[in-house]
């Protein structure tokens, strides 16, 4: 059974987004209550309480809300769990600005990998991906992770394959690992829509049409051999989903960095050359991570 919404929670969730990016400019309260459609009152009453425990501050001149000082200590206690990304960020700025194409962290876990980040271009492609944002590690979902995760993960990832393309998987996973980087390219005519039929089946949605399509769906890209292609023609146009390239610390993946190009057909050869720079990035933060492992203890 899916969870009920909360309004409130979902009021207060926004109202954060939307300072965060606001700048310095801030918030009154009736631009407050006019972006969140809510009476003047309950969001007095809101905002006070956050100002109670300095989740946000009131300028005294010009009356608007910003981001409290609360929140420096809550970011560091969640910063403290990504210590790459620490390193990352401006890394990943730098990317998508050289490179035009969005750049997304993702933590991964044995099970699913989440967005921690992103650093969005107009250049780019897709759409933006909410930070909680998570992806089950279903085959073909999860390659570019147990490319490089552990032996015994990346068998039971095979093994979940149908025995008919297993093979070609595991010489795409051994040519990914070896180049340092990861491609995936939209290959089928809606890939949003198998994107929805996953996150249905990840859901555990009791519906016997939905499991049967996200099924179908499913099985139609485990077959499509190009979508998670072992080797790239120089010469021939690909559209590119993403490119990924692990943060490694040690042996385990610290942060797993995916960059999003723009939806133009592009040359084995360009796709080769972001596809280096991504990884001669996550090799240098690999590195550096190895360098000072206790950002934050």
């Amino acid at each position: 059974m899916a969870p009920r919404p909360s309004p409130q929670t979902e009021r207060v969730v926004n109202l954060f987004d939307h300072l965060a990016g606001a700048g310095s400019d801030g918030m009154t309260l009736a631009e407050v209550s006019r972006h969140l459609d809510v009476h003047k009152a309950s969001c007095h009453s809101m905002l006070s309480e956050l100002l109670r425990a300095g989740w946000l501050l009131r300028d005294p001149v010009r009356k608007s809300y910003h981001l409290g000082p609360a929140l420096v200590r809550l970011g560091r206690a969640a910063a403290g769990r990504y210590p790459a990304l620490v390193l990352a960020r401006s890394a990943m700025a730098e990317l998508s600005a050289t490179t035009g194409a969005h750049c997304v962290a993702f933590a991964v876990s044995d099970d699913y990998s989440t967005v921690v980040d992103q650093v969005r271009s107009r250049h780019g492609g897709g759409h933006p991906m909410p930070i909680g944002t998570q992806f089950p590690h279903r085959p073909p979902y999860g390659a570019s992770v147990v490319a490089w995760g552990a032996p015994d993960a990346r068998q039971r990832w095979l093994a979940a394959l149908p025995e008919g393309v297993r093979s070609r998987y595991r010489r795409a996973l051994v040519a990914a690992e070896q180049r340092g980087y990861a491609v995936g390219l939209h290959i089928l005519p809606d890939l949003r829509l198998q994107e929805l039929a996953l996150i249905v089946r990840s859901a555990e949605v009791r519906s016997t049409r939905l499991s049967q399509l996200a099924q179908a769906l499913t099985d139609e890209l485990l077959h499509t051999e190009q979508w998670f292609p072992i080797n790239l023609d120089p010469e021939r146009s690909y559209e590119v989903s993403h490119i990924d390239s692990p943060i490694l610390e040690g042996s385990r993946i610290a942060l797993m960095l995916s960059l999003v190009p723009s939806a133009e057909p592009t040359s084995g050869a360009a796709i080769a050359r972001l596809g280096t720079q991504l990884s001669s990035t996550t090799r240098r933060l690999s590195a550096a991570l190895a360098e000072t492992p206790d950002l934050y203890s």
